[in-house]
């Protein structure tokens, strides 16, 4: 005896399997008394229904068969569940990574490149207008960097290309303002803040978009990203020689402007990396059911207050209570009162001491291939780590913040076109470095969710110090010649030291998994090896040497609770990396 369905579910699963036919055959059944004409009639339209909900139940199949393909193959390639985000790590990618690469050209090269513009802005405004044309390039880049957290913000509200394509316009119309304005006023609205802040934009929406689709290679993409800083610190100071020192300030101006026209068009590159989820039909099958579910029976006003999730606060402060983001911020608003001046500077320094313009121009396209030529090197340092000669990002940081010292202090003594080659390369290579492990250190130091807005943070500090650093070294070199790099050097010197208060770093981010601040009270106690057997040999293995790292020995007896076969890894100094228990010896450091 077949038992009957013990719930709605069963009973509906049942009928669902009698075969439409079965309908028919009752139908008839039943009909079978009537009229000839009412009888072909009645049969006629349970054809019809039977068809119709035959139709519809093949469509269901057909719907719950593709969402199960789809998330099988997204599982079965990804391993993920829908809602978990997902890094393409290429394919599209590619050409966010080229989009960003122009991006960083166009806004860094304009912004950096202002040592040749100097000049030229001093001939337009009059000769005794030096420090009023250091204020303005100080302006416009303090607005490039405070442009940062604004960015992030808005690009979290899913406005990511469109403030990408807004921002391309106005830096493009910034430019053309700029070169109707013969007052100092009006240059400081249109050059130093419209131009200021919509290219801190296009820098930060071209980052903000290579984070969403890489996350493994994102010290390699970020290396790219980054030498098309120096790539545009050459191109504009050739731009200016020809086009403002040859047609004069505005049609030089105009023709800047039509080469930046071409940030409008990269925001149109910037797809969102959640096209390419592998689990993307699936997703949009499931939101489409729940669409429909929602028409079908609105939700009641305590279901509907239940499913709206909070906004999020426009600027979210969350990350400025990490102590690792604190001193991140004050080393980088210290550092950036003395890093930056040579970049305004040294193109007036060298034109004062007789200098003609193609020298000018040579050393600004030095310094350029420089900080191209840093970041590449840097970067490779951190993405092909030796292993036997393993850097921290904390201490390239640094070396890269002493090199800038050292290439202020010989600013202040050099003289003649040789001198300034040698001080202009030995300045470009540290400080496309500083660029480069200054962004990486935060990508080690602050978790990847916080990642960011962290960064946003860390530029918008060193704004205020810019906007004043760089007029106190004029006024220092005007009273003194020379005499103001002093100041900047004492003040990239502190801003390193500042570095060693970061620490271990909070953890997850790229650098793997774990965190120091997860142990409140320091890392668990590693578990101490068996004691060992006096004779030469265990288990019939030669003793071998003692590890020189943690002095172990290694000659632990063959038993399933301890014995481990010991595998080679990277070596990582004490105090560089973050602390995990470790039960066997991570590395061979004598010959065995």
């Amino acid at each position: 005896m077949i038992p009957e369905p013990s719930s709605h579910v069963a009973r509906g699963q049942a009928a669902e399997t009698v075969h439409p036919g079965a309908f028919l055959a009752v139908r008839a059944g039943k009909n079978r008394h009537a009229s000839p004409s009412s009888g072909r009639h009645d049969t006629f339209k349970c054809q019809r229904s039977c068809h119709h909900h035959l139709a519809q139940q093949q469509q269901q199949q057909q719907q719950q068969q593709l969402a199960r393909r789809s998330s099988g193959q997204a599982c079965g390639s990804a391993g993920a569940p829908p809602r978990q985000h997902y890094y393409p790590e290429g394919g599209w990618g590619w050409i966010v990574c080229a989009a960003g690469f122009l991006a960083h050209l166009l806004s860094c090269g304009l912004q950096l490149a202002f040592g040749l513009l100097l000049l030229y802005t001093v001939r337009h405004l009059g000769d005794n207008a030096v420090i009023d044309s250091a204020w303005l390039g100080a302006l416009s880049t303090s607005s490039w960097l405070l442009a940062a957290p604004l960015a992030v913000s808005l690009c979290r509200r899913k406005w990511t290309r469109l403030t990408a394509m807004l921002a391309g316009l106005v830096m493009a119309l910034a430019c053309l303002f700029a070169s109707f304005a013969t007052q100092l006023h009006q240059l400081l609205l249109s050059y130093g803040v419209l131009l200021g802040m919509s290219s801190g934009l296009v820098r930060e929406t071209a980052s903000l978009t290579l984070g969403h689709y890489f996350r493994r290679r994102r010290e390699f993409v970020e290396m790219v990203v980054q030498a098309g800083a120096g790539v545009g610190i050459a191109l504009f100071s050739v731009l200016y020689r020809e086009a403002v020192g040859q047609w004069g300030w505005r049609l030089g101006l105009q023709a800047v402007t039509v080469l930046l026209c071409g940030a409008f068009f990269l925001g149109m590159l910037y797809r969102s990396a959640s096209m390419y989820h592998p689990q993307r039909r699936a997703i949009l099958l499931l939101k489409s059911q729940r669409k429909k579910a929602r028409h079908k029976k609105p939700p009641s006003p305590q279901q509907r207050r239940l499913q709206q999730q909070p906004r999020p606060p426009f600027f979210d402060v969350t990350p400025l209570r990490i102590r690792a983001v604190q001193v991140l911020m004050l080393s980088s608003a210290v550092s950036a009162l003395g890093v930056y001046t040579p970049v305004f500077y040294l193109a007036l320094q060298g034109y004062q001491e007789g200098l003609d313009d193609s020298a000018l121009v040579l050393l600004q396209t030095f310094l350029g291939f420089a900080t191209a030529l840093g970041c590449v090197g840097f970067g490779l340092m951190v993405v092909r780590a030796s292993d036997q000669c393993l850097v921290s990002r904390q201490y390239l940081c640094q070396a890269a913040m002493a090199g800038i010292g050292l290439s202020l202090l010989a600013l202040s003594t050099v003289q003649g076109y040789h001198g300034y080659v040698l001080v202009v390369w030995l300045y470009g290579v540290c400080l496309g470095g500083f660029f480069y492990s200054l962004k990486v250190f935060t990508m080690q130091s602050v978790r990847s969710r916080y990642f960011a807005r962290a960064w946003g943070f860390v530029q918008g500090a060193e704004a205020l110090p810019l906007l004043l650093g760089v007029p106190i070294t004029g006024y220092i070199n005007q009273s003194h010649p020379k005499a103001g790099y002093y100041f900047s050097l004492l003040a990239t010197l502190l801003g390193a030291v500042l570095l060693f208060l970061v620490g271990g770093g909070s953890g997850g981010g790229n650098g793997g998994a774990g965190a120091c601040s997860d142990w409140e009270d320091g890392p668990p106690p590693l578990p101490l090896p068996p004691p060992v057997s006096t004779p030469a040999t265990v288990c019939g293995r030669p003793r071998l040497h003692k590890s020189i790292s943690f002095a172990t020995p290694l000659d632990l007896p063959m038993t399933d609770e301890y014995w481990r076969p010991v595998r080679p890894c990277r070596s990582v100094p004490e105090g560089l990396g973050r602390h995990q228990p470790i039960t066997v010896v991570e590395q061979i450091t004598t010959s065995v």
